[in-house]
């Protein structure tokens, strides 16, 4: 009687996981190349440019003198482990897929 009671248990853990990856494989999509990039632009809502500016500057047209990199001393490209990351990212993206909020990381 406790073993069928314990398989039951077992049997019930089995087909809730089995229930959480399949809704997780149904909200996520396999994204690669010009499909990911239109996801991102969709997701993310536009240039990452237009996004670091000011109301105010968008209106006037107006850009910064200095970019913010030489303001804080660190060069364009020396965060190698979040460009890591990163592909990693688009990797599974193209290979295994990913849902909306994993695509918003990119951003």
């Amino acid at each position: 009687m406790r073993s069928s009671l314990q398989l039951g248990v077992l049997l019930c853990c089995l087909l809730c996981a089995a229930n959480l990856q399949a809704q997780e494989n149904r909200n996520s999509m396999r994204l690669c190349g010009r499909a990911l990039v239109r996801a991102l632009v969709f997701t993310c809502g536009g240039s990452r440019w237009r996004r670091h500016l000011g109301e105010e500057e968008k209106e006037k047209g107006f850009l910064p003198d200095e970019p913010d990199f030489v303001k804080s001393g660190e060069l364009p490209g020396m965060d190698y482990h979040r460009r890591d990351q990163d592909q990693a990212l688009i990797t599974t993206c193209c290979q295994k897929g990913c849902r909306r909020n994993e695509l918003s990381m990119l951003c």
